[in-house]
C-alpha cells in the first residue's frame, strides 16, 4: 500500500517511517534519521534514590532518638551527647540532600528529550509513530487517510523538525485525557 502525501499529492516517494529507517537501498542521512526515530521509552526511576531516603529515616530516627535522650536525660547520662546529636543531624541532612540530588538529576535525563511519557503514554506514542509515514519527495512525515479509523482523513504534513516534539505532546496529552476520563490510552490507537 502507497499513501500519498498530502502536501505534494504524490505517493510514489512515500514509505512507512519505520521501514525508512530500516531501509538500505535508500538510507537517510543520521540527522535525519536523529529526527525520526522512535519515541525513547520511558525509563523507571532508580532505586538509589529510595535506598538513600530509607537511610535517611533510620538516621532521622536516630537522631530523634539522641535528641530526646539529651532533652531528658537517663540517670547517669550528662550533656555531652550533644556532638552526637549534632553529627547525626549533619549526617541525615548530607543523606536528604544526595537524595534530592539524585532525584533532581534522574528528573533531568528523564525530561532531557522533553516531556516525561509514563509506560502507557510512551506504548501510544510508539503506536503512532509506526503508523507514520515518511515523503522523501517533500520531506514530511504524515498520517495516512484511515491511520487511525478507517474514515479519518489523512493528517496534514509535518516536518522532521517538528515530528518527535508533535509526537510526544500527542502522547502526552491523549495520555493525560485518558487519564482524567479513565480510559485506556491504547483503546485510541486502533
Amino acid at each position: 500500500m502507497a499513501a500519498t502525501c498530502p502536501s505534494c499529492s504524490l505517493a510514489d516517494r512515500t514509505v512507512p517511517v519505520p521501514a525508512a529507517l530500516r531501509d538500505h537501498d535508500a538510507p537517510l542521512d543520521r540527522p535525519t534519521r536523529r529526527l525520526l526515530e522512535a519515541p525513547s521509552e520511558s525509563t523507571r526511576r532508580s532505586g538509589g534514590m529510595t535506598i538513600l531516603l530509607v537511610f535517611a529515616a533510620f538516621s532521622t530516627l536516630s537522631t530523634l532518638r539522641a535528641l530526646v535522650t539529651l532533652i531528658w536525660p537517663a540517670a547517669g547520662r550528662t550533656a555531652g551527647d550533644l556532638p552526637v546529636v549534632l553529627l547525626s543531624a549533619a549526617f541525615t541532612a548530607a543523606l536528604c540532600w544526595v537524595a534530592w540530588w539524585v532525584r533532581r538529576s534522574a528528573d533531568r535525563r528523564r525530561t532531557a528529550g522533553g516531556r516525561p511519557l509514563s509506560d502507557e503514554q510512551w506504548q501510544l506514542a510508539h503506536a503512532i509513530w509506526q503508523r507514520a509515514w515518511l515523503c522523501r519527495g517533500c520531506r514530511a512525515v504524515f498520517f495516512p487517510a484511515g491511520a487511525f479509523q478507517p474514515d479519518a482523513p489523512a493528517s496534514r504534513a509535518l516536518s522532521f523538525e517538528h515530528f518527535h516534539a508533535w509526537l510526544v505532546e500527542t502522547a502526552w496529552h491523549a495520555g493525560a485525557t485518558d487519564a482524567a476520563t479513565g480510559r485506556s490510552p491504547a483503546a485510541n490507537t486502533g
